[in-house]
């Protein structure tokens, strides 16, 4: 009796230790068999450095789309507080598109609706992956890492067209009817224009700003002109800033993020723009409005938001 009670458990205990190897089997064949076809998909850490290194190289200095070769191209994207740049970008349905994700200033999140791209972004770190769309459409992309008061307005949009419409001068999201939306009539960019896209959702449409997070524009950016000097809001502009400040006696501690990515014309347009439209009376009467060669000038000092900090007068 005894015996056949000891023959009956080992029976059975075979048969859980079988089960057991079959699932483990599966599981590691599963594995495999993602590895194998999703492995590209997957975010890689190709890199790592302080952030202003990994911002100095040549694939983000200008971050956009660019062609590699038929069928292949490249997304360079930094995220910053509280933006993709760019935000919106366009590449050919099919093309393998090979993706290099950094951010600027703190932990953000890169997540494409209806793809598997779901990536941490590091300052300092570098994030490469591949990815092929196969739908033409507009795919969003939005910051699934809070990272600070405006995090919710922290999206982007990958569009998806067919491949006999794209090409590498309309990749970085202009359309392609109308490549220089910005620019009015005679071929001078919209300074007001230029603020709505990139400015509005941290300083508001006004200028005014939000209280405690993003501070005034208006009127203190034409303060800034004499009080620190006409070389300062080109510095501001292209590096950012990082430490605490105080406007009109209400302390910020938030992070400007560097608009270096615009081109010196947007540049210039765009802080005539905060400067002139806001003035409260503080800019001289022989104001000069900047012109794109102050930011040609200044784009070669090579600083950090901290550097422009270090510059500021209390």
């Amino acid at each position: 009796m005894e015996h056949r009670e000891h023959e009956q458990i080992a029976r059975w205990e075979r048969r859980w230790l079988a089960l057991s190897g079959l699932m483990s089997l599966t599981f590691v064949l599963l594995i495999a068999y993602n590895l194998a076809t999703e492995g590209a998909h997957i975010a890689q850490r190709s890199a790592k450095a302080t952030p202003e290194q990994i911002l100095q190289q040549q694939v983000f200095l200008e971050p956009g789309v660019r062609q590699l070769a038929p069928g292949k191209v490249q997304v360079t994207t930094v995220a910053q507080a509280f933006v993709f740049q760019p935000e919106v970008v366009r590449v050919p349905v099919g093309a393998e598109v090979e993706f290099f994700l950094t951010a600027r200033d703190v932990l953000h999140g890169y997540q494409i609706e209806r793809t598997n791209i779901n990536v941490e972004l590091i300052p300092g770190e570098i994030s490469r992956l591949i990815y092929t769309f196969d739908e033409p459409g507009t795919y969003r992309i939005s910051c699934n890492q809070y990272c600070g008061i405006g995090h919710h307005e922290m999206l982007g949009a990958v569009e998806v067209v067919p491949a006999s419409q794209w090409n590498e001068a309309t990749a970085a999201g202009a359309p392609p009817a109308d490549a220089d939306a910005m620019a009015d009539a005679e071929g001078a960019v919209d300074g007001a224009q230029v603020y709505a896209a990139n400015c509005a959702s941290c300083h508001q449409a006004d200028g005014g700003g939000l209280p405690g997070a993003f501070p005034p524009v208006a009127g203190h950016s034409a303060r800034l002109v004499v009080e620190q000097g006409r070389d300062y809001l080109p510095l501001l502009m292209l590096y950012g800033l990082q430490g605490a400040i105080e406007v009109d006696g209400q302390s910020y501690a938030g992070v400007m993020p560097a608009w270096a990515n615009l081109s010196d014309e947007e540049l210039a347009a765009v802080t005539n723009y905060v400067v002139t439209e806001w003035d409260d009376g503080s800019l001289p009467a022989d104001f000069a409005p900047y012109e794109p060669a102050d930011f040609a000038a200044a784009r070669g000092q090579e600083l950090t938001a901290d550097d422009v900090y270090e510059r500021r007068t209390p």
